[in-house]
């Protein structure tokens, strides 16, 4: 099977302003990683620090869900020195929810690049074994039913020594129900990395308790009538938001229990052996 990685090659030639813009497109207005959302920092600081390092003929299977934003990979282009091969992964339950956030993509800093295929994450058909030196897998884990057959996905596509990173948030209210199924601490991901033939490497967590504490602040804005719900949010973002960020920059360690953390979001990596 011959990959449409020429596809790629088809689409335009990036200068490496025009990713900067989509990148800094993608943190500031969509994620809104300083405003908002700071727990997808860790995300876009690992991708961004890995295009940098992978040589160009290696080959970068991106596993995301461009049905949500009206067909469009988000993260392909971060990769535009690399071979990339880009997989929207549809869900059982999609129902009515295409392009149910592609208005958010309406920005002429986004770059427009449609993904390779379209299979299911627990079976990548369009995939040859053995085929990818990297898999990238952002925020899309807790999404899928089977998840056994999932990273045995990962293991079988993977070339011997290539690499796997998956970002996950540790701290989500349940969303996009009813396809919502999981969430693993670092070790659990280890363990699920060794009982499919992986080897895990390494973890980061992303921001910590405060962040914790301004996400659910967050989350219970959605329970208020529309008017307090604007006067709260005004309040939150103006004056308490950059105060928890500020706290969540300080302290970062618990000082009672050294063996307790609560990371808000976390990146893993392994490998195959």
């Amino acid at each position: 099977m011959k990959y449409r990685i020429n596809s790629l090659a088809n689409r335009d030639k990036l200068e490496s302003d025009i990713v900067s813009n989509h990148i800094d497109f993608l943190k500031k207005e969509f994620y809104q990683v300083e405003t908002k959302w700071p727990q997808f920092k860790i995300l876009f600081e690992s991708l961004e620090d890995l295009a940098k390092i992978i040589p160009s003929n290696k080959t970068v299977l991106i596993l995301e869900r461009a049905y949500f934003y009206g067909g469009w990979t988000l993260f392909s282009p971060i990769f535009h020195n690399q071979k990339v091969v880009s997989i929207d992964c549809v869900l059982d339950n999609q129902g009515n929810r295409w392009g149910s956030q592609a208005s958010w993509l309406e920005d002429n800093k986004c770059i427009k690049w449609r993904p390779d295929f379209v299979n299911e994450i627990s079976n990548l058909v369009d995939i040859e074994s053995e085929s990818m030196d990297y898999i990238i897998v952002p925020n899309v884990v807790h999404h899928e039913k089977n998840q056994d057959e999932m990273f045995q996905e990962f293991a079988r596509v993977l070339k011997k020594g290539g690499k796997c990173l998956i970002f996950e948030g540790l701290v989500r209210e349940l969303h996009h129900m009813p396809d919502d199924y999981v969430r693993y601490t670092h070790q659990g991901m280890k363990a699920m990395f060794e009982k499919h033939g992986l080897k895990f490497d390494s973890y980061e967590f992303g921001t910590g308790v405060f962040d914790v504490i301004a996400y659910v602040w967050q989350n219970a804005f959605e329970y208020l009538p529309e008017q307090l719900r604007k006067e709260k949010m005004e309040w939150f973002y103006h004056e308490h938001f950059p105060y928890l960020q500020e706290m969540d920059h300080k302290f970062k360690k618990n000082l009672v229990k050294p063996d307790k953390a609560f990371p808000m979001s976390y990146i893993v990596w392994a490998y195959k052996g």
